[in-house]
């Protein structure tokens, strides 16, 4: 119930949003005349910017619900890694550039394509790279490095930021989960952002470890089967993949099961994958 009424509020919300980007574009753009004064562009570019940001959230709202009922549904395909990190360091250059940050990339030579989602390993990669900017003050890096390790693909985002308390690693990635204290309250979001990246790292068969040091700065390392084999539903893969993402997600799925037995006569089956 509570998927279906996220997918339902999302639709909802995105409608009037996409309305909302055209029309500040369209305004910001100055096609139907000159605005008047710099103040005007800038409340039009907060209109297109807070707008963006609340697409964003309803869009990463979505993809949660569809991963705690188990309907994300992942589309592998062939593509070249280092043209997707590329891809996300001109998504994110801007945002560097106006906290004074450098964001930069390494990249192994030759490492060649992988097989995977690529929305979903951009979607992981922004995440990451957004969260490691937003946490890192002026004059620090921020840095997305690919490798190949065998069979594996490496991926890793680290920043010279604030860093994390250890006793409070292992509360990060619980959906709308924040380390609060004093200094990071003032950072915006919703706490979603590492639960859709550990989901969607679980659903490619993959591995999440965060490494961190207050004032120093964080790491976090994706190990990620480069050839797909890890996927739920790819070739190699169990035709019903369980994925521990949330924890209770396998506890629902026993629950509806003894729902369903006791309403039909019919044999009782729980998927989640």
């Amino acid at each position: 119930a509570k998927s279906r009424f996220l997918a339902a509020v999302s639709h909802e919300l995105r409608t009037p949003l996409n309305a909302v980007l055209g029309f500040s574009d369209i305004l910001a753009g100055e096609y139907f005349g000159r605005l008047e004064n710099d103040r005007q562009r800038e409340y039009v570019g907060l209109i297109r910017q807070s707008g963006a940001h609340l697409l964003s959230v309803v869009n990463t709202m979505l993809d949660m619900s569809k991963l705690e009922a188990g309907r994300y549904e992942l589309m592998m395909e062939s593509f070249p890694i280092a043209e997707t990190i590329s891809s996300c360091e001109a998504m994110l250059g801007l945002q560097a550039k106006e906290k004074g940050l450098t964001l930069t990339s390494r990249i192994q030579r030759g490492i060649g394509e992988i097989a995977a989602d690529q929305r979903a390993i951009r979607q992981v990669l922004i995440n990451l790279a957004g969260n490691a900017i937003k946490f890192t003050d002026a004059g620090g890096v921020v840095s997305i490095d690919a490798a190949r390790e065998g069979k594996m693909l490496k991926l890793t985002v680290s920043d010279t930021g604030i860093g994390i308390a250890s006793d409070k690693i292992d509360l990060l990635g619980q959906p709308f989960m924040q380390v609060q204290n004093e200094y990071t309250r003032r950072y915006e979001g919703t706490g979603l952002g590492l639960s859709l990246v550990k989901g969607l790292v679980a659903l490619h068969g993959g591995t999440f470890v965060i490494a961190s040091k207050p004032g120093e700065g964080t790491v976090v390392t994706i190990m990620l089967p480069a050839d797909g084999s890890g996927m739920a539903g790819g070739e190699n893969a169990e035709t019903e993949s369980m994925v521990e993402f949330p924890p209770r997600i396998r506890q629902l799925g026993e629950m509806a099961a003894i729902m369903k037995k006791d309403g039909d006569d019919g044999p009782a089956k729980a998927k989640i994958a």
